[in-house]
């Protein structure tokens, strides 16, 4: 595969040290969501003081920051995100990770030369809906996870921008992105200092996910049919046989998700994607080492147990909200 141009490498900054470490190891780029305008608790934002050290770090070794202004914000909240995003672009940033088409042609109105990502909340399944992005100012689309290479290749062939994909992420029950089970079972509402209005219980709106899907769940259906209680299959994933066709068909950016990880973790993380692309993208045949499973079986281990700590502590905060409501509903008899 002489020649061939390899796909650059997005790594997750939920802090400054998970920036920089993810760089080091080996990162083309790293996105952070600025707090109360990304798809996570602010627990795993960053402030304006952090994106001005990671962003000057970034640009002194030729590195990008990408920033994802990626919920769903009303229209009252609009004038807030242009300043916030018009502040990050005097710093010299230029790439954000976004999902509103509405706010996104005001920011490519004011700022032309901004790289815009659609966020894996747009759902982008078909060169339709990527065309669509496309005309209203997105530059790149996160392609499905589960969408087979073929589809991919061809959406490559017919896309005018560049495409995404995710390498490590999770797989949603619903469209990745789109679910809203969480703000039935908990949801409060306020506004921050600057005017952004967060949702908590809804992560397209500003607040965050509390994965109830994988508590375990019943139904007199489940049971009729002797089923066991099961979640609702949020699986978690890494990509593996399936980087050297990637870079076969051109795909402009790998992404890792997990700003919720350990700095440590998402180092390790890149790292072997790092080597993984390096060497695919001399001898795609390099994938057939039993080495890499190995590497990954064990990084799979340490990332179930930093996430299933991670849900067990949302499922136990939205535990006591879910009793109350529940309580208070009469039963509901399913006829089939």
């Amino acid at each position: 595969m002489t020649n061939i141009k390899k796909p650059a490498l997005l790594a997750p900054a939920g802090s400054e040290e998970m920036a920089v470490l993810a760089f080091e190891a080996g990162a083309d780029m790293v996105y952070a969501g600025p707090r109360g305008w990304s798809r996570r608790t602010r627990a795993f934002e960053v402030d304006d003081s952090t994106i001005e050290k990671i962003a000057d770090y970034a640009a002194a070794n030729g590195k990008i920051l990408k920033l994802a202004f990626n919920t769903l914000p009303s229209s009252d909240e609009i004038p807030a995100g242009i300043e916030s995003i018009s502040r990050y672009y005097g710093m010299g940033l230029r790439h954000f990770i976004m999902t509103d088409p509405g706010f996104v042609r005001q920011i490519k109105n004011r700022f032309p030369d901004t790289v815009i990502t659609a966020s894996v909340g747009c759902s982008v399944m078909n060169i339709r809906e990527f065309n669509f992005y496309r005309a209203a100012g997105f530059d790149v689309m996160v392609a499905p996870s589960e969408m087979p290479v073929g589809e991919l290749e061809e959406l490559k062939q017919q896309f005018e921008g560049e495409i995404e994909v995710l390498i490590h992420a999770n797989r949603d029950y619903t469209y990745l992105g789109r679910c809203t089970m969480s703000s039935y079972f908990r949801f409060r509402h306020e506004i921050d200092e600057k005017g952004k209005d967060n949702f908590f219980g809804s992560p397209n709106r500003g607040g965050l996910c509390y994965r109830v899907c994988k508590s375990s769940w019943n139904s007199p259906c489940l049971q009729s049919a002797g089923c066991k209680p099961a979640d609702l299959g949020n699986v978690c994933y890494l990509s593996f046989e399936e980087i050297p066709e990637y870079i076969r068909i051109g795909i402009d950016c790998l992404k890792i998700q997990g700003r919720e990880y350990s700095p440590k973790l998402v180092e390790k993380l890149v790292k072997f994607y790092r080597q993984l692309v390096d060497e695919c993208a001399e001898n795609p045949d390099t994938v057939k080492n039993p080495q890499w499973k190995e590497r990954l079986i064990e990084m799979e281990a340490q990332r179930d147990f930093e996430r299933n700590k991670r849900t067990g502590a949302l499922l136990e905060e939205c535990r006591d909200d879910s009793r109350r409501i529940f309580a208070n509903l009469e039963p509901l008899e399913l006829k089939l």
